[in-house]
């Protein structure tokens, strides 16, 4: 799974738009009735390159059953959220 970059938040600081880019890597898998659940996750530290305000990203997403997003999570820091994630398979 991967997420279509880039994710797009805005700094709480200054307004502005920031593209995020996010890899994003298995970091378990469970084994359910229609096969394995797989948990991923991306994170992204950096700041603001207008106004150099901290900006955290962590995005945490499980896959099943294969092919499909079944929940997920966005963690952020000094930043809002523009627009959901689009996962990518």
């Amino acid at each position: 799974m991967k997420i279509k970059s880039p994710f797009v938040v805005t700094c709480k600081k200054c307004g502005k738009y920031i593209p995020v880019e996010l890899g994003i890597e298995c970091v378990g898998s469970y084994e359910r009735k229609m096969g394995p659940e797989l948990e991923y996750q991306g994170v992204y530290e950096g700041k603001c390159e207008h106004c150099d305000s901290e900006i955290d990203v962590e995005i945490e997403a499980w896959e099943y059953p294969e092919g499909s997003v079944e929940t997920y999570n966005v963690k952020l820091i000094g930043a809002l959220k523009v627009e959901e994630p689009e996962f990518d398979f």
